[in-house]
């Protein structure tokens, strides 16, 4: 079974994880898949990245790797509600992450001596921005292929690299927007990590074509593995709305699954976050990341608006 290793901890510290880990029954893989599926997904794309907004019970979807930055949302009981758009150019993203109104976008797949992360300050179906905001990650041993993006409640990345040496890549706090920093290599990873999610309680999870892993943020222990016990496309993972499960890539029929979340939660759960999101924008002119242009739905909403305003000065002319 994998190790999952920290770098640079100290011998003891190392050797008391060791025991740990050797004692704990509840890592012992077993199946996570519950009975039943989710819901489809509209036009039945396989997902690349799954995030949860659990604020407003809505899930958003993340099916092209490359092209424009599109994002699907969805109600918790699988309606479509719409989708997202920028004029931000993927090249080919993998993953996407949603914490305390901020939806980021891992645009780190193929193997790249340095990848991007895109942020997006509250989404919502029906719009359109110009640019989300940028940060260039570098590694610092070459060049990696990437799957998953780990954003924890202080809003920081952590980038799980795949294939020989494949390891997680943490950013500094508050990276420079619109510039490249630096990543730090933290631990080993399983081989073949193809998503991931920070759960509400604060535990780290990623997930493989067949396993999942349940981590410990402060140690990079693993706590609890499980076996999926089922054949997806889309190997996405995120929490499902209600936070019971993990909701994860399609089945057989094209719908999501869920899976149980192995492993007991935490007796004292990672407090909610409360950070509020916040325009990096500090000049006096307008920031293009918050000039949405109407569609969909927001266009029927503004036109019916237009018309009742019209009405009304009718109204008033007649008097």
């Amino acid at each position: 079974m994998p190790r999952i290793r920290r770098f640079a901890a100290p011998r003891a510290a190392a050797g008391a994880a060791a025991l740990a880990l050797l004692a704990a029954p509840a890592i012992c893989p077993a199946p996570a898949h519950a009975a039943g599926a989710a819901f489809p997904l509209d036009g039945g794309k396989p997902p690349l990245g799954l995030a949860t907004d659990h604020a407003r019970d809505r899930y958003w979807v993340l099916t092209a790797s490359s092209g424009r930055l599109v994002l699907h949302s969805y109600a918790a009981d699988g309606t479509h509600e719409g989708q997202m758009n920028s004029r931000d150019n993927l090249t080919n993203a993998q993953a996407l992450a949603y914490v305390d109104g901020e939806a980021y976008v891992g645009d780190i797949g193929g193997p790249r001596a340095a990848v991007v992360v895109y942020r997006v300050t509250e989404p919502w179906p029906g719009t359109e921005i110009n640019h989300a905001v940028s940060y260039g990650l570098a590694y610092p041993d070459g060049k990696h292929d990437a799957a998953a993006l780990l954003v924890d409640e202080d809003h920081r990345f952590y980038v799980v690299t795949t294939g020989d040496g494949a390891g997680v890549y943490r950013a500094q706090v508050d990276p420079p927007a619109g510039a490249e920093s630096a990543l730090e290599r933290v631990a080993d990873a399983p081989d073949g990590v193809t998503d991931g999610v920070v759960l509400v309680d604060g535990r780290f999870v990623l997930r493989t074509a067949s396993q999942v892993f349940v981590l410990d943020p402060e140690d990079w222990s693993t706590l609890a593995t499980a076996d999926l016990g089922i054949e997806e496309t889309g190997r996405a993972v995120t929490q499902t709305a209600d936070e019971a499960s993990l909701l994860t890539g399609m089945d057989a029929e094209q719908r999501l699954s869920t899976s149980a979340i192995p492993g007991p939660a935490p007796a004292e759960p990672t407090a909610k976050p409360t950070r509020m999101a916040t325009d990096t924008n500090t000049s006096n002119t307008p920031s293009d990341t918050r000039t949405f242009a109407q569609t969909g739905t927001t266009t029927a909403i503004g036109a019916a608006l237009g018309v009742a305003a019209l009405a009304a000065i009718v109204v008033l002319l007649k008097r």
